[in-house]
C-alpha cells in the first residue's frame, strides 16, 4: 500500500495528497439528495470505474463492519464522516490504494490521490486524470464565475486542497511549533493532527494543507504549497542540527530509551506506541539508529492502530490489542533492514 512506503524528503514529509471535490451536474448534495438520487450517484461511479483505464474498483460502505469503516479511516482512506451509515457511500480504489474517490460524502465527489514523502505534483498529475475520466463519461457542476461548485463554500473555485502529513518533532520538542503554526495560518495554510479536522498532532505528526481554492489556478496553488513546505522541512531540519549539536547525550539518551522499550515492552497503549515511534524516527532521521528504514516505520506506524489491528487479528477486547501491539512492535523494529 501507498502508505507503508517511502519518497522524497522522509526524514519529514511521511505522505502527500491532493484532493479534488466535485459533484454532478443536476443532482443535489448528499445531505440534501434522497435514496434514489444517492444511488443515482453510485451508480454514475460504477459507470465511471467500469469505463476507466486506470483499474478502479468500486467498493460499497454499507456492508463493512465498523472496525472496517474505522481502519479504512486510520489509513486516510475514508473520513469520519463517512462511517454513517444514513446515506449511500462507497469508494472507488486503485490496487494500492492510493488513489481513493469518496462516493457521496460531504461532496458527490472527493478525489483523493496520494504518495509517500513529498510529492505533491506527481499527485496532482493523476488526480488531473482521474477527473478527466470522469468528465469524459459525467457532468459535473461548474460555474464561469465560481468554479467547481461544491457543498462548501470554502472548496468552491478549483475544489482543490493539497496536504502533506510532517514528522516536526524537533520544531515541537523546542516549542516552536506554534509559531510555526501561526505563520502558516497567515499564509493560507491551515495544521491539523495526524486525522485531519478536528483531531490533535499525535506523534509529533501534523498535517499542513492550503485552505484558499477560489481565485488561484492550481498550478498557482501547487507552486506555492511546494514553496512553504520547502521551509517548514528546512526549518525543522535545521532546529534538529541545532538541537542535536548541543545537547547529543541528553537527546541520544531519550530517544534510545523509546527504542529500549518498544523492543522489550510486553503491552503498549496506542498512545504510548504513538509517541515512542516518534522518537525511534527521529533517532533514524538524525543517523543514531541505522537498522530501521522509513518504510519499516510507515508499516508500524498504520499497522498498530486500534481498528487494523482489529481487523488483520480479530483482536476486540482492549488489552489484547495493547498486548498485540507490542508484539508487532518488537517484530518489525528488530526485523534486519533490506
Amino acid at each position: 500500500m501507498w502508505y507503508t512506503e517511502s519518497g522524497n524528503d522522509s526524514d519529514v514529509v511521511l505522505s502527500s495528497r491532493i484532493r479534488l471535490a466535485r459533484n454532478f451536474k443536476g443532482i443535489p448534495f448528499p445531505l440534501k439528495a434522497d435514496k434514489e438520487q444517492q444511488e443515482q450517484v453510485i451508480q454514475k461511479c460504477k459507470d465511471v470505474a467500469g469505463a476507466s483505464k486506470m483499474n478502479l474498483k468500486f467498493v460499497d460502505l454499507k456492508p463493512m463492519k465498523d472496525y472496517e469503516k474505522q481502519a479504512l479511516a486510520e489509513c486516510h482512506l475514508i473520513s469520519p464522516q463517512m462511517m454513517d451509515d444514513s446515506i449511500q457511500r462507497g469508494l472507488l480504489l486503485n490496487d494500492d490504494s492510493s488513489i481513493c474517490v469518496l462516493v457521496n460524502e460531504e461532496d458527490h465527489l472527493r478525489i483523493q490521490c496520494m504518495e509517500a514523502g513529498f510529492n505533491i505534483r506527481k499527485c496532482f498529475d493523476s488526480a488531473n486524470q482521474v477527473d478527466d475520466e470522469i468528465e469524459k463519461n459525467a457532468d459535473i457542476a461548474f460555474d464561469g464565475q465560481f468554479g467547481y461548485l461544491t457543498c462548501c463554500p470554502t472548496n468552491l473555485g478549483t475544489g482543490m486542497r493539497a496536504s502533506v502529513m510532517v514528522h516536526l518533532p524537533a520544531l515541537t520538542m523546542t516549542r516552536n511549533i506554534n509559531s510555526i503554526i501561526d505563520s502558516l495560518s497567515q499564509l493560507g495554510m491551515t495544521v491539523r493532527g495526524i486525522f485531519g479536522e478536528g483531531s490533535k498532532a499525535s506523534g509529533n505528526i501534523y498535517q499542513i494543507s492550503n485552505q484558499e481554492t477560489l481565485g488561484e489556478t492550481e498550478e498557482n496553488i501547487i507552486e506555492r504549497f511546494e514553496q512553504i513546505i520547502s521551509e517548514v522541512i528546512e526549518k525543522e531540519r535545521e532546529i534538529r542540527k541545532r538541537i542535536y549539536e548541543s545537547e547529543s547525550y541528553r537527546l541520544k539518551d531519550k530517544l534510545m530509551r523509546s527504542y529500549g522499550v518498544l523492543t522489550n515492552a510486553v503491552i503498549l497503549s496506542s498512545s504510548e506506541a504513538m509517541t515512542r515511534l516518534s522518537d525511534v524516527r527521529f533517532a533514524v532521521e538524525l543517523g543514531i539508529i541505522d537498522t530501521i528504514d522509513y518504510k519499516m516505520l510507515s508499516t508500524a506506524l498504520y499497522s498498530i492502530l486500534p481498528a487494523n489491528i482489529v481487523k488483520s487479528y480479530n483482536t476486540l477486547d482492549a488489552t489484547d490489542r495493547d498486548l498485540k501491539r507490542a508484539e508487532i512492535i518488537k517484530e518489525l523494529l528488530l526485523t534486519p533492514k533490506q
